[in-house]
């Protein structure tokens, strides 16, 4: 009988050419001043006692890992008709990764032949199917499916619980398939309701001392530069989010408000890691710290990309075929400062996601500045020739801008961590990677503000 296992474990256009100084090092102000001073907010809805956001419900919200909340109903007919005009097939099916072995077979199969008759049809028994669930998921439930002779491995997706306040799936499908596109991303083969499938690259994932070799940092900058031009080559992405301005701001605030209901529904059923998270933030304060930070890296002006936001070791392969690199899993992507991106990978390296404390992170292994600066290089010379004055600036401004944007990067996953705690069972210390987050931030914030 067959079972569900876990396993243990272009170069740039002459266009790019010609705008890399200022893309590099740009002199001026952002055009914008920030949308929020540095005084303490009004008092607002999140200004309410804790207690007084949890209700009955939140409680049994938590019991689940699987999206219940279908991304492609009738709220989302404009995301639908866009991946049919993509060429890409559309179902209106659930499937649920608590069935038994058989049950999610059967499902997935049943979906398969619905997504992409013309391989899937000919399979009649559901236990031919192999389902590997892949380790270190921490929003999905990520499967490799291998099906009989004539048909293809695909990667299958299922959304998590609760993801839905926080990613958004329209803006997701539309870029991945543009990455698809240039050839930058797996191709997305078929959606449905809480979940899609993916093109299978026989590739393995990185480690998490892969980062630290100076060969796969540089690859690794390619590959994100590359990405970040994605910006230019999209005329239809004002269809799903601004391309003139980053919404990391907005986000963080709408996160902090969501974060509060995630902690006074922690007090109530969790006092102990209540307790715990207490000792390290104060999520009311968060806010203030928000409009600080914004306010410090306003005049970066660090430039608009097509970011990923979450470069981990997990989320970038190695092909077998060639040994080139390709980053994947682009729930979080979005228009955003080049800043972010850098220091996001860069708070990656203290990860260790497979260790038996994978929330931990060992933040003195953050790459050094001459590590940095092995990326950064890397990062210039994708774009083509620069001067050595133009280079020697360009790396002091990457340093600081990336180093500076660390903060804001540790505050989004402390307050992700939080809102996970209550939303998902997915086994994953949630609460103390938030500790983590927010422990660095108060370690570095004097520093990096000062940069």
């Amino acid at each position: 009988m067959s079972s569900v296992t876990v396993p243990l474990q272009t170069s740039a256009t002459e266009a790019d050419k010609l705008q890399a100084n200022a893309f590099f090092a740009p002199h001026v102000a952002a055009p914008h001043a920030p949308a929020h001073q540095t005084s303490a907010p009004a008092a607002e809805s999140f200004d309410i006692e804790e207690e007084d956001v949890h209700n009955e419900d939140d409680t049994e919200s938590l019991m689940s890992d699987v999206s219940d909340v279908s991304d492609l109903d009738g709220r989302q007919d404009k995301l639908t008709s866009f991946l049919r005009a993509s060429g890409i097939p559309v179902s209106s099916a659930v499937v649920s990764p608590h069935r038994k072995a058989l049950e999610l077979q059967t499902a997935v199969l049943t979906c398969l032949m619905d997504l992409l008759p013309e391989e899937w049809s000919c399979v009649r028994d559901a236990s031919q199917l192999h389902l590997e669930r892949v380790s270190g998921a921490m929003t999905n439930c990520i499967y490799f499916v291998t099906g009989p002779a004539g048909t293809h491995k695909v990667l299958l997706r299922i959304y998590g619980s609760g993801a839905d306040q926080f990613i958004k799936r329209d803006r997701e499908m539309f870029w991945l398939c543009k990455m698809s596109e240039h050839g930058v991303a797996p191709k997305l083969l078929g959606a449905f309701a809480n979940g899609r499938f993916e093109e299978y690259l026989d590739s393995s994932t990185l480690g998490k001392d892969d980062l630290r070799d100076p060969d796969t940092s540089r690859k690794i900058a390619v590959q994100l530069y590359k990405l970040h031009q994605l910006i230019h080559s999209s005329d239809d992405a004002e269809e799903v989010e601004s391309t003139t301005s980053s919404d990391l701001w907005n986000k963080l605030r709408r996160w902090q408000k969501m974060a509060l209901k995630s902690v006074s529904i922690m007090k109530k059923i969790q006092p102990e890691r209540y307790a715990d998270m207490r000792r390290v933030v104060d999520i009311k304060t968060i806010r203030a710290e928000i409009d600080e930070v914004e306010s410090n890296l306003h005049d970066m002006a660090s430039p608009l990309v097509f970011a990923h936001n979450d470069a981990q070791y997990g989320n970038v392969l190695r092909k077998r075929s060639d040994g080139s690199l390709i980053i994947v899993d682009y729930e979080y992507s979005s228009i955003n400062y080049r800043g972010y991106d850098f220091a996001n990978h860069f708070c990656e390296w203290a990860a260790d996601y497979h260790c038996p404390t994978p929330h931990r992170m060992d933040f003195d292994k953050y790459p050094t500045r001459e590590q940095q600066e092995v990326f950064f290089n890397a990062y210039i010379d994708a774009a083509g020739v620069v001067s050595d004055v133009e280079r020697k600036r360009s790396l002091a401004f990457m340093y600081r801008e990336a180093n500076k944007f660390a903060l804001a990067s540790h505050l989004l996953w402390g307050l992700w961590g939080l809102m996970q705690a209550s939303q998902t069972d997915i086994d994953f210390d949630y609460v103390g990677y938030a500790c983590t987050r927010f422990g660095q931030y108060w370690k570095i914030k004097s520093d990096m503000l000062a940069l």
